[in-house]
């Protein structure tokens, strides 16, 4: 599960603290970028290892959210059955369904016994593990040019939706979930998103036409693609919002947690692997 926008909208503070709290996220993006793309790339050992070690650092910012505790019986738990659920998934083994009902119940299990939300507990696991599975998959079944389109699909919408809503404004989209987030954002994030979709498509045109056959399903799908990497967005804060928690974590300097980089992937990842499977399923 890949690192990371380079922006988000952000809230109203003094000029100096948001100047440095862009510089901080730009510089952060620069240092982990080179490193994502080498390894989505690449593939391999190192890819199943970036999606491992996301999948358990979500899972602990999901537990300190919801519990107030980033370690505990039930992170551990879940983050045993999700690493074995990963590996089931890169290794191709035929009782997965069944792993993942033997999970399912040892972390309802867990929850149960330290009296957590069970419900909250599934929803967080769901949440982390969905998403790097269908990492995994993708990047089986189309490589890692198909998984790195996906990734600069989220990362321009995030880009185009923050400056074009700092410098046009104009009506907020939801502000009882994300107060700064506005419609001339989303609608400018989606024309990046389409914009550099396409772009990249072109460089690569083999590899990504070969699954998306044609220009006008490419755009089309580019577009609704990046209106769902902004309801993983929403839902991310609405979680929060509920909580009281403005960041999942601070493990990225001026990024704040895992969660807040990759909440963008939360739909738009199952949504690629279901839509591979159906532009192929006739070939």
């Amino acid at each position: 599960m890949p690192l990371m926008n380079i922006t988000d909208e952000t809230g109203d503070m003094a000029p100096d603290l948001k100047k440095n709290n862009l510089l901080t996220r730009v510089l952060s993006a620069l240092v982990m970028l080179p490193i994502a793309i080498y390894v989505i790339l690449n593939g391999g050992l190192a890819y199943f290892i970036l999606v491992s070690l996301l999948t358990v650092l979500i899972l602990s910012e999901w537990n300190g959210i919801i519990e107030g505790k980033t370690l505990s019986v039930l992170v551990v738990v879940e983050v045993i059955c999700a690493l074995l659920l990963l590996l089931s998934v890169n290794w191709g083994s035929p009782y997965l369904w069944l792993s993942l009902a033997c999970s399912v119940a040892s972390i309802i299990a867990a929850a149960y016994m330290i009296k957590a939300k069970i419900i909250w507990a599934l929803v967080g696991f769901l949440y982390a593990l969905v998403p790097s599975a269908s990492f995994l998959l993708i990047n089986e079944n189309h490589g890692g040019i198909v998984v790195l389109w996906m990734m600069i699909l989220i990362w321009s919408m995030d880009t185009g939706a923050y400056f074009a809503g700092k410098n046009i404004g104009g009506p907020k989209m939801s502000p009882k979930i994300s107060p700064n987030k506005t419609w001339s954002g989303l609608i400018g994030g989606t024309i990046t998103a389409m914009i550099f979709s396409g772009l990249y498509a072109y460089f690569f045109n083999d590899e990504i036409y070969a699954l998306f056959e044609n220009d006008t399903i490419l755009l089309l799908l580019s577009g609704l693609l990046a209106l769902l990497s902004q309801v993983g967005d929403l839902a991310e804060s609405a979680v929060k919002r509920n909580f009281n928690v403005k960041d999942s974590g601070a493990i990225i300097p001026g990024h704040g947690g895992v969660m807040d980089r990759v909440d963008g992937v939360l739909f738009v990842a199952p949504a690629v692997l279901v839509i591979s499977y159906a532009l192929t399923s006739g070939n």
